[in-house]
């Protein structure tokens, strides 16, 4: 029986790892179809936010 629970350990550590792969692949993949005008808007909101939470009293 002590087998048989490091193996499950085993399958889902493998598991995991590949999900994990996957999803970084998938993020970077779609990451790089962005336009140009996406990726600006993105850069001129994440400054706004930064100035938003600089100026938030809490």
């Amino acid at each position: 029986m002590l087998f048989g629970g490091q193996a499950m350990w085993l399958v889902l550590l493998t598991v995991g790892v590949v999900v994990l792969a996957a999803a970084m692949i998938y993020g970077t993949m779609r990451n790089r179809q962005r336009t140009l005008s996406e990726r600006v808007l993105t850069e001129v909101e994440t400054r706004r936010e930064y100035e938003r939470e600089d100026r938030d009293p809490s």
